[in-house]
């Protein structure tokens, strides 16, 4: 047996650009933000990819990366991202 159906409740701006983008692409609005929810990690999801990203690189090279340093890495990245929204 399949998924039972349920609600969400939006704005009809919303809905109405829901309609529009999954009729685009040739799809239902269900399977469309089916695909849109797929594509976003959760934070635990975020988490593991990190330690497995960690992981590798200490099996490949032979280092840690200190957790110093991986802050260090995440401000540079946000940094970059503010300029960019800066300029």
């Amino acid at each position: 047996m399949g998924e039972k159906d349920t609600s969400i409740k939006t704005t009809r701006d919303v809905r109405d650009r829901l309609k529009v983008l999954a009729s685009e692409r040739g799809t239902t609005m269900n399977d469309l933000l089916a695909e849109l929810v797929a594509r976003e990690l959760t934070e635990e999801e975020k988490e593991q990819r990190v330690q497995q990203a960690l992981e590798e690189i200490r099996q490949t090279t032979g280092v840690t990366v200190s957790d110093s340093a991986r802050s260090q890495a995440r401000a540079f990245l946000q940094s970059l991202g503010q300029e960019h929204y800066a300029a």
